[in-house]
C-alpha cells in the first residue's frame, strides 16, 4: 500500500508543483520580510503552527540535523563569507600590473558562481516525492522572484 502512495505522490508530482507557499499568502516578494538562516526559527514555527511539545520540538532539531537542513544552513554562511574572501583577491589581482590575467579571469568567473549561488531567489520549491535521482528531483524544483 505504501509502494503505491508513494507512485501516486511521484505521479502528482509529474508536473509543476506550485502552491503550497502561495495558499498560505507568502509570495515571491514577501518572502524577504521572512527572517532565515536559522533551524531554530523553523523549529518555532512548527511550534506555533502545530502546537509541538518540547519533546516533539527537540526530536523536529534531530530530523533536521539528520537530512542535512542545519549543515547546508551552515554551509550557505560559509559560502557567503567565501565569496567576500573571494572578491577581496579579485580586487588584489586588478590592481597589481603584471598578473596573470588567465588566473584573474579563473579567480573572476568562480566568484561569480558564487555570488550567483548566495544570491538566488528565496522561492523555492521542491517536489514533495524525494526521487533517488536527483536529476528527477531537479526537473521539479521552481525557483522565481528577484534575486537578493
Amino acid at each position: 500500500m505504501e509502494e503505491k502512495q508513494n507512485l501516486t505522490d511521484q505521479e502528482s508530482n509529474s508536473g509543476r508543483v506550485a502552491g503550497y507557499a502561495e495558499n498560505a499568502g507568502l509570495n515571491e516578494n514577501t518572502i524577504w520580510g521572512m527572517r532565515q538562516n536559522h533551524p531554530e526559527l523553523v523549529v518555532q514555527d512548527c511550534k506555533t503552527e502545530f502546537g509541538l511539545t518540547e519533546a516533539q520540538c527537540e526530536r523536529l532539531r534531530q530530523i533536521l540535523m539528520e537530512r542535512g537542513v542545519n549543515k547546508w544552513l551552515l554551509a550557505r554562511l560559509k559560502f557567503i563569507d567565501l565569496k567576500h574572501e573571494l572578491k577581496d583577491i579579485v580586487k588584489k589581482l586588478n590592481v597589481k600590473n603584471g598578473h596573470d590575467k588567465e588566473l584573474r579571469m579563473t579567480v573572476l568567473k568562480t566568484y561569480e558562481r558564487l555570488q550567483n549561488i548566495c544570491k538566488m531567489p528565496r522561492w523555492v520549491e521542491w517536489g514533495k516525492y524525494p526521487h533517488k535521482n536527483m536529476k528527477n528531483n531537479e526537473k521539479e524544483i521552481i525557483v522565481k522572484g528577484r534575486s537578493c
